[in-house]
């Protein structure tokens, strides 16, 4: 029998009024905004009442202390939908095509999809907790000093070894990073707090190399996201300030991103010290000259310089996702549905491939960026990303929308079923790995299967050490 930690303790009347004030807040703005809607229906006022529905569950959890997976999902959708699109809708940052219209009927219905996404979960969430009795208890696994350092090493040698690994075994190989950073925000090691910190400090300092290395902000961002929910599952609100920074250093980062990408990639050979110089020349160039780095590149001409507070926004606002929109425009006036064509590949995706070695691999990604003029006709090697919203519009119109919403509520009720059941209990650990595969927004929904099963395969291979870990109870 896993035992469980000391409970931790909170004054449940600060939050019982701090409830009380947000419903309260919560219900004021919606009615506001519905009176709005009765006589001014704008793109913006449909974006607020969206964000709210967002938000909402998130704000609930919060004051009661008691999070579940539709909470954090819908805040996801919150942070990398909505704030991005409503810093767009205010500067009209809108390219190669106006999307303002548009954007008023895709944030319709996704308020729409959004709400029978919440319903529908915790309809499903009736069956599948039926026989689990819920407890606020939450514990740390315990990790020995070997294990604390093979767990935290793996994640800080990443990114000196991954160039060296086959392509084939990526996929699992960043499940296994993904899984680790997430372990060491939910453990501790009883007598090597020293070593803890130092390792975890490591942790940063690789998701930084792996940016000087690959021009990708993956990493940083997986960080944040990681420290946020493990800030708010575990209630230590003073590490929020650490996402929060990461996500201020990304948006700086985002605007020169491509440029700096573009040299390392015609300059495989330069040291880490050339980036690093480099990347600070073009961060100076942006914000500290009279040139926009990324109007020059886009137009071939030099723009006139953003104020910095604008190019952080710019920065932050292309962490968005536009695929709704796109489809909702072009289809099927321009491009044919595709009668669930990108949904062919799921029967088959649990098959692995030295089962099947002729198995069709999957390219709806790119041919999503073609037919819908992201990408160039002759490019097909590019991917561009979908939300699952968007794809089930592209198949099926906005019936196949509405069906995709319910599926996600199953899948996202399902998986957080299976997080409890993985240790027989509440642990920070299974909450958070099992949550990251249902919560990302602009993913298509065989990504969303294929997650799940990764880190279910990689969660099982070492299911006996991870339950070795909690029978430790070394709270009591």
């Amino acid at each position: 029998m896993i035992q469980t930690s000391r409970r931790e303790h909170f004054n449940p009347h600060f939050f019982n009024i701090y409830i009380l004030l947000a419903l309260v807040a919560l219900v004021g703005c919606s009615a506001y905004l519905l009176q709005q809607l009765l006589f001014q229906q704008t793109t913006f006022t449909y974006l607020y009442l969206l964000m709210i529905v967002q938000v909402t569950p998130f704000l609930i959890q919060f004051g009661k202390q008691r999070f579940n997976f539709i909470g954090f999902t819908l805040f996801n959708h919150f942070f990398c939908y909505s704030v991005p699109k409503l810093n767009t809708l205010r500067k009209g940052d809108i390219s190669q095509f106006d999307l303002i219209n548009i954007s008023n009927v895709a944030i319709q219905e996704l308020i729409i999809c959004s709400l029978i996404l919440l319903a529908a979960y915790y309809f499903f969430r009736i069956f599948f907790f039926y026989s689990f009795v819920e407890r606020e208890t939450y514990q740390l696994l315990s990790l020995n000093r070997v294990q604390l350092l093979v767990v935290a090493l793996y994640v800080i040698g990443m990114p000196l070894f991954i160039e060296h690994l086959p392509s084939w075994t990526l996929i699992f190989h960043f499940a296994a990073v993904a899984a680790d950073m997430v372990l060491l925000m939910c453990s501790h090691s009883p007598g090597n707090e020293n070593l803890s910190r130092l390792l975890r400090f490591g942790v940063f300092v690789s998701a930084v190399l792996y940016f000087f290395k690959t021009g990708m902000l993956t990493m940083v961002g997986n960080l944040a996201g990681y420290i946020f929910i493990a800030s708010c599952l575990r209630r230590e609100y003073k590490m929020l300030i650490i996402p929060v920074l990461l996500t201020v250093i990304g948006s700086a980062v985002q605007v020169v991103k491509g440029p700096f990408r573009n040299t390392i990639y015609s300059n495989p050979q330069m040291q880490i010290s050339e980036r690093i110089e480099t990347l600070g020349g073009l961060l100076y160039t942006q914000y500290f000259e009279d040139v926009s780095l990324e109007d020059e590149e886009e137009n071939g001409e030099t723009g006139e310089r953003r104020e910095i507070g604008d190019s952080l926004l710019h920065g932050f606002s292309r962490l968005g996702d536009d695929s709704l929109e796109r489809v909702l425009a072009w289809t099927p006036s321009l491009v044919p549905f595709w009668d669930g064509a990108s949904y062919e590949s799921i029967p088959y995706l649990f098959i692995p491939r030295f089962l099947w070695s002729d198995k069709p691999s999957r390219h709806i990604w790119n041919r999503f960026g073609r037919a819908y003029g992201i990408l160039a006709e002759d490019d097909h090697q590019t991917s561009v990303g979908m939300s699952y919203f968007a794809e089930g519009y592209m198949n099926f119109g906005f019936t196949g929308m509405y069906v995709v919403a319910i599926i996600m509520a199953l899948l996202i009720a399902g998986v957080e079923r299976l997080s409890y059941y993985f240790l027989g209990g509440y642990f920070y650990f299974t909450f958070m790995a099992f949550l990251m595969p249902v919560m990302a927004y602009a993913t298509d929904l065989g990504s969303v299967f294929q997650s799940i099963m990764i880190v279910s395969a990689v969660l099982f291979l070492f299911r006996k050490q991870f339950k070795r870990m909690a029978l430790r109870d070394e709270y009591s």
